[in-house]
Order: structure tokens, then sequence, then C-alpha cells
């Protein structure tokens, strides 16, 4: 174990992305013997990853309830609902209702429509149906996706006004978007009550904001193994606030579920100990 900061301490979850391969259960039971203190959990069908549906299928939802009561984890969020020009926002109330009955705190949402005004009906909805079960909407900007920055997805929760409309940000997103550390300061902190933690590296000439929208795919790296300025990121975060991560396995590690979570944990951890670590001896 590592020392950690006496009164400073995050919440750190494993995202689903992280073992994207692994079975539900398996899975669940990998974050904690990772010593992970929450998970999120994949309810909805995502166009980039794997998916085992769990909405509806009853032995399989009975059996999660057992492990994570079992194990002590809490649920962060689910995830993850990509509203699209043709999505069917009605299908998302189940996955909504078994998240909200996992008690999961955030459901993940992802703009991938160009058209605004539907984007903002879809978006304005979504947050009114997750209300309706105690669940807040958190947008996730990408720089592959139509919403693509920080200043998007504020003009997109300015101006439908739901209270439980949050962001959960990602510092990859946010860096290869052109996104800095003071961009950050000032802004409500109810806006940002968890996020996402990794490190990774960009492509070069980016940020290259002529290109936002159709991106390549993010690289990656656990944290301290990239070149993100986390640690001014997290500067003017809320302190302590609960942190997803979402760092899948390179190609090049041959790990099994259980090793991967573990290795990520640890190395979350560490990185978390150094930050506040030296944030103390700077006083």
């Amino acid at each position: 174990m590592y020392d950690r900061d006496p009164v400073i301490r995050n919440l750190v979850a494993l995202s689903p992305p992280t073992l994207p391969d692994t079975p539900p259960i398996e899975y669940v039971e990998a974050a904690a013997a990772a010593g992970y203190d929450a998970v999120g959990l994949r309810l909805a069908r995502s166009p980039l990853f794997p998916y085992c549906p769990v909405v509806g299928n009853a032995p399989l939802i009975r059996e999660l309830k057992l492990v994570l009561a079992s194990s002590g984890l809490s649920v962060l969020d689910i995830l993850s609902f990509y509203l699209q020009p043709e999505t069917d926002l009605d299908s998302f109330a189940p996955a909504l209702e078994l998240g909200a009955e996992l008690g999961a705190r955030y459901a993940l949402v992802a703009g991938d429509d160009p058209d605004w005004a539907r984007l903002r009906a879809h978006m304005g909805r979504f947050c009114d149906m997750a209300a309706g079960v105690g669940i807040a909407a958190a947008l996730e900007f990408a720089v592959i996706r139509p919403l693509a920055t920080l200043s998007q997805a504020l003009r997109l929760l300015t101006e439908l006004g739901r209270k439980n409309g949050v962001i959960c940000l990602d510092p990859l997103n946010f860096v290869r978007g052109g996104g800095s550390a003071a961009l950050l300061r000032g802004l409500e902190p109810r806006l940002f009550p968890y996020a996402q933690i990794s490190d990774g590296v960009l492509e070069p000439g980016e940020p290259d904001l002529t290109k936002l929208g159709r991106m390549s795919p993010n690289q990656r790296r656990l944290p301290g193994d990239g070149t993100l300025p986390l640690r001014h990121i997290l500067d003017v975060l809320p302190a302590g606030l609960p942190l997803s991560v979402e760092i899948p396995m390179p190609q090049t590690v041959q790990l099994s579920a259980r090793e991967w979570a573990r290795a990520t944990a640890d190395s979350t951890r560490r990185f978390l100990d150094g930050y506040y670590r030296a944030k103390q001896e700077a006083r």
C-alpha cells in the first residue's frame, strides 16, 4: 500500500473501456481484487466497444448485485449513452432505471450528432429522463465526435439549464481539443463532479482545431507515462473529486484482466500519492 494524503483521497473507479472484452461479473471481480473503490458499468451499447447486454438479463443482474455487495464496490457511472441522429431515447430508459437500482450517480453521455438543435433537444430530454431516476447526465466531449470541446459542452449545458447536467472531463480529449488548465479556472465546480484520469500522447501537430470531430482515436497511457499536464488539470478541478480510470491495455502488453486492473489501479494511486505529496511539500 502507498502512503496517501491524510485529508484528501480521491475515490478511484474502474471504467469499462479499461477492460473492454471482460464479461460484467469478471470485470467487477477484477476491480475488487485490484483495490478499486468503485466501478463504471456498461449498460448501453457503444459503437466503439464490445457489448455484453445486462439490461433484461435477470440472472446476470442478480449475480451482479451480489458481487457488488460482497466486494463493497459502489457504482460511479453507467455508460455510454450516444446521442446520434437516429437515437431512440426511449430505449435508454431501462438502462437508466437499472443504473439507479444499482446506485449509479452519473450516466455518461456522448454528443454524436452534427445537428446542434437536435443534439440539444435529445440532451434535454435525456437529462429529464435521468433526473426522473435520480441520476446526473454527465456529458463527455471527445475530439472524434461532433461535440468535441469543453466550450461546446458548456454552451450546450448553458442553453439547456438542467440542474443535473454536468461534465465528465477526459484530460486527453480536453488537451487534444486545445484545452489547458487555465480554461477551467473560474468555472462552476458543480459542473465537474467527477472526471476521468489517464495520461496520453498527442499526434504530431496537435492540438489541431481544424480536425476537430474527425481526429484519430486516442493514444492513452498510464498516469505519468504520457505528456498531459495532469497535475495542472487536477489543481483547478474540485479537490478530491472521484476519478474514473479509462486506460485500455496496449496491444504490446499481455496481461489477464485482473493483472491489468491491478496495474492501472496501482499506477493511478502512485500518481495521485506523488501529486498530493508534492502539494504538501510546496506548502
